[in-house]
């Protein structure tokens, strides 16, 4: 992890609250092509998909965002959204 105070997007909080580097690999991809297909009625865009699919594979138990279309796709998949 980067000691200047920063969080790069490729690492993520861990139960302990360290961060760990979470690849993009073809598996994330097919999810958030599975996600894309599958989250009928939330309309997810391809980048929220590679987030959401990203943070799954990383068994992340929520997920931060602003975003609506997001948000409701995250609760769909059983992640808790902040801000709530």
């Amino acid at each position: 992890m980067p000691r200047d105070g920063f969080i790069t997007p490729s690492w993520r909080a861990s139960d302990d609250g360290a961060y760990r580097r979470i690849e993009l690999t073809r598996e994330v991809h097919r999810r958030a092509k599975h996600l894309m297909l599958s989250l009928h009625g939330t309309s997810l865009r391809a980048a929220d998909a590679l987030h959401l699919a990203l943070a799954t594979s990383g068994r992340a138990a929520s997920l931060a965002t602003f975003d609506a279309r997001l948000a409701a796709a995250a609760r769909a998949v059983g992640l808790a959204v902040h801000p709530a």
